[in-house]
C-alpha cells in the first residue's frame, strides 16, 4: 500500500481532523526522535572525543617523555664532552705556562750574564778613567812646577 492510498483510507474512517491529528503527533514523534537521536549521537561523539583526546594526550606524555630523556642524555653527552676538552685546554695552558716560565728563567740567567758583563766593563772604564785622571793630575802638577 502505497503513501497516497493509507492517507486516503486514514480519512474515510478518523476523518480530516483525526487525520490532521495523527500527522501531527508522528510529526512532533519524528522531531522527538530526532532531538534524541541527536542528543544521543552528540554524546557519543563527545565521550569518542574525549576518549581519542586522552589518547592523543597520552602518546604526546610519552613522546615527550622519551624526547626528553635523549635530549637529557645528548646535553650530558656534550658536558661530558666540554668537560673532556676543558681538562684538555688547561694542560695546554699549564704547558705553555710552564715554557714561559722555562724562558723567563733563560732570560734572567742571560741578563745576570750580561749585568756581570756590564759590571766588568765600568770597573775596566772607572780604573782606566781614573788613571787617566791621575795621569792628567800629575802631568798638570809637573808642568806648573
Amino acid at each position: 500500500m502505497d503513501k497516497l492510498s493509507a492517507l486516503n483510507t486514514l480519512r474515510e474512517k478518523l476523518g480530516e481532523d483525526g487525520v490532521n491529528a495523527l500527522l501531527e503527533v508522528i510529526e512532533e514523534e519524528r522531531e522527538r526522535t530526532r532531538d534524541y537521536l541527536f542528543r544521543l549521537l552528540e554524546e557519543r561523539f563527545a565521550r569518542r572525543l574525549a576518549e581519542e583526546m586522552g589518547k592523543l594526550r597520552s602518546e604526546m606524555y610519552k613522546l615527550f617523555a622519551r624526547h626528553s630523556t635523549e635530549v637529557d642524555e645528548k646535553i650530558e653527552g656534550l658536558r661530558s664532552e666540554m668537560h673532556d676538552e676543558i681538562g684538555k685546554l688547561r694542560a695546554e695552558v699549564h704547558q705553555e705556562i710552564a715554557k714561559v716560565w722555562n724562558e723567563i728563567g733563560k732570560l734572567r740567567a742571560e741578563m745576570h750574564s750580561m749585568k756581570a758583563d756590564i759590571i766588568k766593563w765600568m770597573f775596566v772604564f772607572w780604573v782606566s778613567q781614573t788613571l787617566v785622571i791621575i795621569g792628567v793630575i800629575f802631568a798638570l802638577m809637573r808642568f806648573l812646577r
